[in-house]
């Protein structure tokens, strides 16, 4: 029976988009559903997407591995799986997850056809039976609805009313799903319509996978999500309260506008506890800026025109301890070894460079001599065009109160550049396998390039309470739908792991792949 709660649990967090559940209340998510939304007429981009050949290809193939995980964890068959994971989404979605005594309760609702909800109720009994259960049949609402005890200690319950397709697990939600039912029965609806938001999801901190609550101050409490579409954007509100008042250095912005040279297709501007967002950056090349403040840009000539400037004490002094660094780093015997390329340190200009890598050509050099004490890095050249960053773009964010970070990207322009930059690390390591180019997910993604436009993210921190809006066509951020993707794409989705696994790890009855050396070993 642990297996089976297992199952039911991975399919709620997965459709929430969380992976444990810690905390109580733990989470709340009510959505409006994708074919609610795509039946409007201001959700052009979404229905376009929702439609194309290449989404419904990602899926298909999502969900299949997701239900043979699931029956793998369960002892099942994955086709009973296969026949409801389907509908996950598709219709009006509330969920709600709390911990009790024996672990987590979770109650669903979601609208489906009188057809749907039949084949939910056959997979059902069809679980509960397998695990040698018996499936005690309740009436309810003028409708039948099915318990199922197990020896546990734990319990499964679910039925179908009007339109609404009902599941709980744990003793605990049978009484509200009772009054859920009856309500529904007699007003057509378990809750008011929400008339402001198509998605709401409000999560406890504790509550989120490590990747993502990692990456928040450990005194986060709570998270509460809020997305509209209209006129073809999603108008996205993020709140994240915190259980003290966070300190937040802010230093008036010094923008190194020489240096970030048109033509632009993302600008990213980060200060105080904003530089949080660029860790990845900053730490490995352990750059501290001294005015407590990141910038980052991409342009549009080529897919690797991708850069980032911070101000340092003496940009020089940085340089040649940065060659150093990685010059030690890739002596025999340490962690580098295996990488290929060299560098190469040219202290007048002053620059070092990570030369012989294929497609891009990785550097630190000295910002526009205007933007003094600025370093400057990037994965290629940047554009011999000189046009300053332009004011307008400036003045989005530059006056805006308690402001931390703000993001502008041409989303398919740069969702193009962040499927490359992904893979980046792989060619600089040689560790090719992580390099995939004809997959469902590639698929998916190329197919974005020309239908996302603008993207506008901006986070203000005010006391203990951190605010993020965005503007989008989709909801997420160039960088958001390529991480995703490649987490659904991976062959051992749905663990959360963006390392790709070598092809004989998934392949059987094929030869064991012989890795080269390195050129630069040769």
């Amino acid at each position: 029976m642990k297996r089976v709660i297992r199952v039911f649990c991975t399919v709620a967090f997965l459709s929430a988009g969380l992976a444990e559940i810690t905390a109580e209340p733990t989470l709340k998510l009510h959505f409006a559903g994708i074919e609610t939304l795509t039946k409007r007429e201001d959700a052009k981009t979404l229905k376009a997407i929702w439609s194309q050949k290449e989404t419904r290809e990602l899926r298909t193939e999502v969900l299949g591995k997701l239900a043979n995980h699931l029956g793998k964890i369960s002892g099942g068959n994955s086709s009973q799986f296969k026949y409801i994971l389907s509908d996950l989404g598709l219709g009006e979605t509330i969920l709600k997850v709390t911990t009790g005594d024996n672990g987590q309760n979770i109650s669903l609702m979601a609208t489906m056809s009188n057809t749907r909800g039949k084949e939910w109720i056959k997979q059902l009994k069809q679980l509960a039976k397998s695990t040698g259960a018996t499936l005690q049949e309740q009436q309810q609402a003028g409708t039948t609805g099915w318990r199922v005890d197990f020896k546990e200690g734990r319990s499964l319950g679910f039925g179908y009313v009007n339109g609404w397709m009902l599941v709980g697990i744990g003793q605990s939600t049978f009484k509200p799903l009772k009054q859920a039912a009856r309500k529904i029965y007699k007003e057509g609806r378990a809750i008011p319509a929400d008339t402001e938001n198509d998605l709401t999801i409000e999560v406890q901190a504790s509550a989120l996978p490590a990747a993502i609550k990692n990456q928040l101050p450990s005194s986060a409490n709570s998270i509460r999500i809020t997305s509209k579409l209209k006129k073809d954007n999603f108008f996205t509100k993020a709140v994240v309260e915190f259980n003290k008042e966070l300190p937040n250095k802010i230093e008036n912005w010094e923008i190194p506008t020489r240096t970030i040279t048109e033509p632009l297709v993302s600008f990213t501007a980060a200060r105080g506890i904003g530089l949080s967002t660029a860790q990845e950056v900053l730490k490995p090349l352990q750059l501290k800026p001294t005015n407590n403040q990141f910038f980052a840009w991409s342009q549009g000539r080529t897919k690797f025109q991708s850069f980032f400037a911070v101000k340092v004490d003496d940009p020089k002094t940085e340089i040649a301890s940065l060659a150093k660094r990685i010059s030690d780093f890739k002596k025999t015997g340490n962690d580098g070894e295996s990488y290929i390329g060299n560098v190469v340190h040219d202290p007048k200009k002053p620059s070092v460079t990570w030369g012989n890598v294929p497609l891009f050509a990785p550097y630190l050099t000295k910002g526009n001599s205007d933007d003094k004490g600025y370093v400057v890095g990037g994965v290629f050249p940047p554009d011999p065009i000189k046009k300053p960053i332009p004011k307008e773009l400036l003045s989005e964010f530059i006056n805006k109160e308690n402001l931390i970070y703000y993001n502008w990207e041409i989303t398919g322009q740069r969702l193009a550049k962040w499927n490359l930059l992904i893979q980046f690390a792989a060619i600089l390591s040689d560790e090719r396998e992580q390099l995939v180019n004809k997959t469902k997910g590639i698929s998916f993604i190329t197919s974005l390039y020309s239908k996302l436009g603008n993207t506008i993210t901006d986070a203000t921190l005010s006391s203990n309470k951190l605010t993020i809006t965005r503007k989008s066509h989709l909801g997420l951020s160039a960088l958001e739908i390529a991480l995703a993707t490649r987490w659904l794409d991976n062959p051992q989705f749905p663990n959360l792991t963006l390392e790709w696994p070598n092809p004989t790890e998934t392949s059987k009855g094929k030869s064991k792949r012989t890795k080269k050396k390195p050129a630069a070993k040769k």
